[in-house]
């Protein structure tokens, strides 16, 4: 078996740019959409399937990783003696949503050949040796949304879990939940790129880096080879800094993904106000073009999606203290939590 196909690669119809989604209410490996160079004028993902693997390719890339920088990429215990060992404890902690199913998906995916990195607030928390406060599994790779659904499956199955797995449209997230509903046992995106006019992923790690929402929240951690890497060059370095710094790359002027990032740095600042302090200069000069009026005429819809982030992000802290970062964080930020903290008054 050759390994998988990934963005990059040269086939005899071009060069793989990432991958699409044809929505189903059964997500599977079929519903994903082979993009290539010159497809991003497309309105919707084009009907080309995602060959099985790479044995037809005619030039591969390199792998995410050696796209990186090497002086970015760190042996955990090189960071931290202690970080490997607290990443495997973590993944199989007893309680936890995702303590069963970690381990069975990791090697799953791993089987396939595709890569699979731990990212989000379970690597920066880990890393800030804050292992208390981890409360969900984010994970990326490079398996794209169908496929990887496929091979949560076969975990399922081998490691007689239960679970609900799905795929959401619209951001190409795969997740999972209970039979009987509640808590998401994890969450999995495959490396985003914005570079298309619909959903797409498959790109590399500095590119999905950038997609994210802070340098502290795009580290990523090999849970088998044990290697941090950190594509902005930033991300240590911010989470480490006292008063820790939240540095946004993710350039965006769509207003429902603006107000969503100034509500994910008001939420960090808040939480970390008492602990290490929290720098949000860099964040503030990224939304300084925004103006006060940024949110007149947002959608109902899209409010009552802001409504609930807020609720979920912020509910139980001072009123006052939002207002206060979202002063620092310049007047777009004051006119969107003063409607929000209308709304939940």
């Amino acid at each position: 078996m050759t390994g998988p196909v990934l963005a990059g690669d040269v086939t005899k119809e071009g060069t793989v740019a990432g991958f699409g989604y044809a929505p189903s209410s059964q997500p599977k490996a079929a519903c994903d959409r082979l993009l290539l160079n010159g497809d991003e004028a497309l309105a919707e993902p084009p009907d080309r399937p995602v060959p099985v693997d790479a044995g037809s390719v005619r030039t591969l890339a390199a792998s995410p990783v050696r796209r990186v920088d090497p002086a970015r990429v760190h042996r955990a215990e090189e960071l931290d003696a202690a970080l490997p060992g607290a990443v495997a404890e973590t993944l199989a902690l007893p309680g936890s949503a995702w303590g069963a199913v970690a381990g069975p998906l990791v090697d799953e995916v791993r089987a396939s050949r595709h890569l699979l990195w731990l990212t989000g607030g379970f690597v920066r928390d880990l890393i800030a040796d804050s292992a208390a406060e981890v409360n969900d599994l984010d994970l990326t790779g490079t398996a794209p949304p169908g496929r990887f659904t496929d091979l949560s499956k076969r975990a399922r199955r081998r490691g007689g879990l239960e679970f609900r797995a799905k795929v959401s449209p619209y951001s190409l997230v795969c997740s999972a939940v209970p039979p009987q509903g509640g808590e998401r046992l994890y969450e999995y995106r495959t490396l985003k790129t914005h570079a298309f006019g619909f959903p797409a992923c498959g790109s590399d790690l500095e590119t999905d880096a950038r997609c994210r929402d802070f340098t502290v929240n795009s580290l990523y951690y090999d849970p088998l080879g044990h290697t941090v890497v950190d594509p902005t060059g930033a991300g240590l370095a911010d989470l480490r800094a006292r008063p820790r710094r939240l540095t946004s790359l993710h350039t965006t002027e769509d207003r429902l993904d603006q107000a969503r990032l100034i509500l994910r740095a008001v939420k960090f600042a808040v939480r970390w106000a008492g602990t290490t302090g929290c720098e949000l200069g860099a964040t503030a000069a990224r939304l300084a073009h925004v103006p006060a009026t940024a949110w007149d005429g947002l959608p109902p819809a899209d409010w009552e999606r802001l409504a609930g982030d807020h609720r979920r992000a912020l509910a139980g802290y001072d009123p006052e203290g939002q207002l206060a970062v979202a002063a620092a964080l310049g007047p777009a930020a004051v006119g969107l939590l003063v409607v929000l903290l209308e709304v939940r008054s």
